[in-house]
């Protein structure tokens, strides 16, 4: 069973980074929106994620055939475009290309900045959430290898450490860096999954009620989409703490997930409908590319602080993203599956 409101909550999600970013660069309604508001928009990505993953995989047997389909998968979903930005913003950076340097949105500058991404321990700017979203892809097939004897046992240990993470948001003040950063013979490394990880936890937990529980009728009505206006409230100066280290933020975006997911019924004309439908397949062109398209049109002088700036950049990203996952990101995603999963060439 599809569940098509996620591709619309999906593109939301991309939507507030790339509109977040675009107030940075603009400064338009700086006193009113918090700098970071982007990161409201990873939490639900994060949520989604680990959702889809438990829904797919968590109830079937984790056999050699299901855990290496389950790995293509993802491999083949996250990580083309990812490297092939990568190695672009590198040569920006460090090649002679004017073309490639009004792109150089993402600072890697030598090869250990490189090979710290290739790594996936270490991501720059929009690319940090690479890193922590493969490692718990990776953390997730020792969960689902533990299914078939400790499953009840799983359950109440993840549902555990989200209150102990809530404890600690509540009753500790947030470090002085929030993200743990290495390096290991001179490789940067940024530990960015220790501060994330109860977004992916929720998110496993609500795939798996997602099995075997529906509200009853009388419980879900179309009034609830209204609960999405919570998320830019939170993206507001009245809370100034940080996003990362509140269990106030975490409830609050994990409900909003909550209601949109379980309590708003299927056919909901704003989340059901063609236009969510191609915003979601292009959200991850649509995350990674929008950066350099800001660059270049911050050096263009088309970066305004006014709705018609932020209209017009919108626009350009979007053309972007559907181009790159139209002429690479599917034909790569289609290519890598046929070659480990179909036995093709």
């Amino acid at each position: 069973m599809k569940i098509r409101k996620l591709n619309a909550l999906r593109g939301l999600a991309a939507l507030i980074v790339v509109i977040s970013h675009y107030f940075m660069a603009s400064g338009l309604w700086h006193r009113q929106v918090r700098i970071d508001a982007g990161q409201l928009g990873v939490m639900i990505f994060f949520l989604l994620s680990a959702f889809l993953i438990a829904y797919l995989y968590w109830e079937s047997q984790p056999s050699p055939a299901a855990i290496k389909k389950y790995a293509v998968a993802r491999i083949a979903r996250v990580l083309p475009l990812f490297l092939l930005v990568v190695s672009l913003s590198y040569v920006a950076q460090r090649g002679n290309i004017p073309f490639l340097k009004q792109f150089a949105a993402y600072k890697i500058y030598g090869l250990k900045s490189v090979l710290g991404h290739f790594l996936l321990i270490h991501g720059d700017g929009a690319l940090w959430t690479i890193p922590p979203e493969i490692q718990f892809y990776i953390l997730f097939v020792l969960v689902w290898l533990g299914r078939p004897r400790f499953f009840k046992w799983t359950l109440s240990i993840l549902g555990l450490i989200l209150l102990v993470y809530i404890a600690v948001w509540t009753f500790h003040r947030p470090p002085a860096v929030l993200f743990v950063q290495k390096t290991f013979f001179g490789i940067p490394a940024t530990f960015s999954i220790i501060a994330v990880l109860p977004y992916f936890i929720a998110g496993l937990l609500f795939g798996h009620l997602f099995h075997f529980w529906q509200p009853p009728a009388w419980l879900r009505s179309h009034w609830f989409i209204l609960i999405l206006l919570v998320i830019p409230l939170l993206g507001l100066r009245i809370y100034a703490g940080s996003l990362w280290w509140s269990a106030g933020i975490f409830v609050s975006v994990s409900l909003v997930f909550f209601a949109v997911v379980f309590l708003v019924p299927p056919g909901n004309l704003f989340l059901e409908n063609k236009i969510g439908d191609k915003l979601g397949e292009i959200s991850y062109s649509l995350y990674l590319l929008h950066g350099p398209v800001l660059v270049a049109a911050k050096k263009s002088g088309l970066v305004t602080a006014d709705v018609k700036g932020l209209a017009l950049f919108l626009s350009f990203s979007v053309i972007v993203a559907f181009l790159s996952f139209t002429f690479f990101e599917a034909p790569a995603r289609r290519r890598i599956r046929k070659m480990f999963l179909s036995g093709g060439p």
